[in-house]
Protein backbone atom coordinates (compact mmCIF):
# COMPACT_ATOMS: atom_id res chain seq x y z
CA UNK A 1 0.00 0.00 0.00
CA UNK A 2 1.39 3.41 -0.90
CA UNK A 3 1.92 6.08 1.72
CA UNK A 4 -0.85 8.20 0.22
CA UNK A 5 -3.33 5.31 0.31
CA UNK A 6 -2.34 4.43 3.86
CA UNK A 7 -2.69 8.06 4.96
CA UNK A 8 -6.11 8.32 3.29
CA UNK A 9 -7.26 5.11 4.97
CA UNK A 10 -6.16 6.37 8.39
CA UNK A 11 -7.84 9.75 7.82
CA UNK A 12 -11.11 8.10 6.80
CA UNK A 13 -10.97 5.78 9.82
CA UNK A 14 -10.50 8.73 12.17
CA UNK A 15 -13.37 10.63 10.60
CA UNK A 16 -15.66 7.63 11.00
CA UNK A 17 -14.59 7.18 14.63
CA UNK A 18 -15.44 10.74 15.63
CA UNK A 19 -18.74 10.99 13.79
CA UNK A 20 -20.76 9.16 16.42
CA UNK A 21 -23.91 7.35 15.45
CA UNK A 22 -27.50 8.23 14.89
CA UNK A 23 -30.14 5.84 16.15
CA UNK A 24 -33.65 5.56 14.78
CA UNK A 25 -36.70 5.30 17.04
CA UNK A 26 -36.59 1.52 17.40
CA UNK A 27 -32.84 1.43 18.00
CA UNK A 28 -33.28 4.00 20.79
CA UNK A 29 -36.12 2.00 22.34
CA UNK A 30 -34.21 -1.29 22.17
CA UNK A 31 -31.04 0.15 23.69
CA UNK A 32 -32.92 1.88 26.50
CA UNK A 33 -34.85 -1.32 27.15
CA UNK A 34 -31.55 -3.20 27.34
CA UNK A 35 -30.32 -0.66 29.90
CA UNK A 36 -33.31 -1.41 32.11
CA UNK A 37 -35.56 1.58 31.49
CA UNK A 38 -39.12 0.65 32.49
CA UNK A 39 -41.11 -0.40 29.43
CA UNK A 40 -44.01 1.88 30.33
CA UNK A 41 -41.61 4.87 30.27
CA UNK A 42 -39.92 3.98 26.96
CA UNK A 43 -42.24 6.15 24.81
CA UNK A 44 -41.40 9.17 27.01
CA UNK A 45 -37.67 8.46 26.86
CA UNK A 46 -37.72 7.94 23.10
CA UNK A 47 -39.67 11.17 22.64
CA UNK A 48 -37.16 12.96 24.88
CA UNK A 49 -34.14 11.62 22.94
CA UNK A 50 -35.70 12.43 19.59
CA UNK A 51 -36.44 15.97 20.76
CA UNK A 52 -33.09 16.58 22.40
CA UNK A 53 -30.56 14.99 20.03
CA UNK A 54 -32.50 13.41 17.15
CA UNK A 55 -30.89 10.15 18.28
CA UNK A 56 -27.33 11.38 17.76
CA UNK A 57 -24.85 10.12 20.34
CA UNK A 58 -22.14 12.71 19.71
CA UNK A 59 -24.10 15.95 19.45
CA UNK A 60 -23.01 18.98 21.51
CA UNK A 61 -25.54 21.77 21.66
CA UNK A 62 -24.75 25.43 21.11
CA UNK A 63 -23.93 27.53 24.18
CA UNK A 64 -26.88 28.18 26.48
CA UNK A 65 -27.52 31.67 27.83
CA UNK A 66 -25.30 30.90 30.85
CA UNK A 67 -22.46 29.64 28.62
CA UNK A 68 -23.03 25.97 29.48
CA UNK A 69 -23.53 23.32 26.81
CA UNK A 70 -25.57 20.14 26.48
CA UNK A 71 -23.94 16.84 25.54
CA UNK A 72 -24.83 13.56 23.89
CA UNK A 73 -27.96 11.56 23.31
CA UNK A 74 -29.83 13.06 26.28
CA UNK A 75 -28.26 16.55 25.92
CA UNK A 76 -26.96 16.58 29.50
CA UNK A 77 -25.83 19.99 30.71
CA UNK A 78 -22.23 20.60 31.74
CA UNK A 79 -23.08 23.26 34.31
CA UNK A 80 -24.24 20.69 36.85
CA UNK A 81 -23.86 17.15 35.56
CA UNK A 82 -20.58 16.56 33.71
CA UNK A 83 -17.06 17.96 33.68
CA UNK A 84 -15.95 19.51 30.41
CA UNK A 85 -12.31 18.59 30.87
CA UNK A 86 -9.91 15.69 31.22
CA UNK A 87 -11.22 14.39 34.57
CA UNK A 88 -14.66 13.12 35.61
CA UNK A 89 -16.67 15.42 37.82
CA UNK A 90 -19.84 17.19 38.86
CA UNK A 91 -23.03 15.37 39.89
CA UNK A 92 -22.72 12.44 37.47
CA UNK A 93 -18.95 12.16 38.02
CA UNK A 94 -18.30 11.84 34.29
CA UNK A 95 -16.47 13.76 31.61
CA UNK A 96 -18.82 15.42 29.15
CA UNK A 97 -17.00 13.63 26.35
CA UNK A 98 -18.06 10.33 27.99
CA UNK A 99 -21.67 11.36 27.28
CA UNK A 100 -20.91 11.75 23.57
CA UNK A 101 -19.77 8.18 22.92
CA UNK A 102 -21.40 5.50 20.77
CA UNK A 103 -21.48 3.34 23.92
CA UNK A 104 -24.28 5.16 25.73
CA UNK A 105 -23.65 3.59 29.15
CA UNK A 106 -22.30 6.77 30.78
CA UNK A 107 -25.08 8.87 29.25
CA UNK A 108 -27.71 6.40 30.47
CA UNK A 109 -26.28 6.39 34.01
CA UNK A 110 -26.28 10.17 34.15
CA UNK A 111 -29.76 10.47 32.61
CA UNK A 112 -31.12 8.07 35.21
CA UNK A 113 -29.51 10.14 37.96
CA UNK A 114 -31.04 13.34 36.60
CA UNK A 115 -34.42 11.64 36.26
CA UNK A 116 -34.20 10.45 39.86
CA UNK A 117 -33.82 14.06 41.01
CA UNK A 118 -36.01 16.00 38.58
CA UNK A 119 -38.07 13.53 36.54
CA UNK A 120 -38.73 14.24 32.88
CA UNK A 121 -39.17 17.94 33.66
CA UNK A 122 -35.38 18.28 33.65
CA UNK A 123 -35.48 18.15 29.82
CA UNK A 124 -36.99 21.10 27.94
CA UNK A 125 -37.56 18.99 24.84
CA UNK A 126 -39.69 16.56 26.86
CA UNK A 127 -41.73 19.39 28.38
CA UNK A 128 -42.24 21.06 25.00
CA UNK A 129 -42.65 18.03 22.73
CA UNK A 130 -43.83 15.11 24.86
CA UNK A 131 -45.64 16.14 28.05
CA UNK A 132 -49.37 15.70 27.54
CA UNK A 133 -48.90 14.97 23.83
CA UNK A 134 -49.11 11.79 21.77
CA UNK A 135 -45.94 9.77 22.35
CA UNK A 136 -44.07 7.64 19.78
CA UNK A 137 -45.68 4.32 18.90
CA UNK A 138 -43.09 1.68 19.69
CA UNK A 139 -45.30 -1.22 18.61
CA UNK A 140 -43.39 -1.70 15.34
CA UNK A 141 -40.18 -2.03 17.36
CA UNK A 142 -41.19 -5.45 18.69
CA UNK A 143 -40.61 -4.74 22.36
Amino acid sequence: MSRVALFATIQLSLILLIQGRTMDRCQIARELNNYGFPREELPDWVCLVEGESSGQTDVVGPPNTDGSRDHGLFQINDRYWCEDGPNPGKECNVRCSDLEQDDIGAAVGCAKMIFGVHGFNAWVAWVNNCQGKPLPDLGPCGL
